[in-house]
């Protein structure tokens, strides 16, 4: 998360800067997403920059945390308000995909956490549930945080309409619930 530097900039200059960095994030090009970028896009210098985050994952993930919310502790918070039904959660898991990625219009958002930040991010995410779950509950969202990530990568690369999204969202959980030989596959 950025230095306390940032936090320490008077709350309308900061306000700034986030919404000049959400709206960076969300509209460059993937191979345009680079420090010399964003402080031409906030118009301060390269120090100031490295004042306020330690390098561009820091940056990126400073928007994308206040953005789009901790994606897999809902995943978790679901599947205990759903008495670990895994069914219920899957839905209710999907319902929530399609609000954070269609909805919020965070899609765009996401594309720079695949693409160019993803092992910062599985690192992360991997090391807070390892801390909170047994290693057999680790494991199966370690699995299913592998099968969410794939199938928003698709929608990002294919530029999934919000149709197609839950369209294939519902057959992954088919798979998921059923296995892939499934009579109904």
């Amino acid at each position: 998360m950025a230095k306390p530097t940032f936090y320490q900039v008077n709350k309308e200059k900061q306000a700034r800067i986030y919404a000049l960095l959400k709206e960076f994030f969300e509209e460059a090009n993937l191979e345009d997403i680079n420090v010399a970028s964003i402080v031409k896009k906030l118009g301060i210098p390269r120090g100031s920059f490295y004042q306020y985050f330690e390098d561009l994952p820091d940056c990126y993930f400073t928007v994308l945390k206040k953005e789009s919310g901790p994606i897999h502790h809902e995943f978790v918070r679901l599947l205990q308000d759903n008495h670990q039904d895994l069914d219920k959660t899957l839905y209710a898991y999907r319902d929530y995909l399609v609000d954070q990625l269609y909805d919020q219009n965070l899609k765009n958002l996401y594309r720079a956490k695949f693409f160019l930040f993803e092992n910062n991010f599985i690192s992360h995410g991997k090391a807070a549930l390892k801390k909170s779950l047994a290693e057999e509950d680790y494991q199966r969202m370690v699995y299913l945080m592998a099968v969410f990530h794939q199938l928003i990568k698709e929608a990002i690369t294919e530029n999934y309409d919000k149709n197609q999204f839950l369209t294939t969202c519902n057959l992954y959980i088919l798979w998921l619930l059923g296995g892939l030989s499934h009579a109904s596959i």
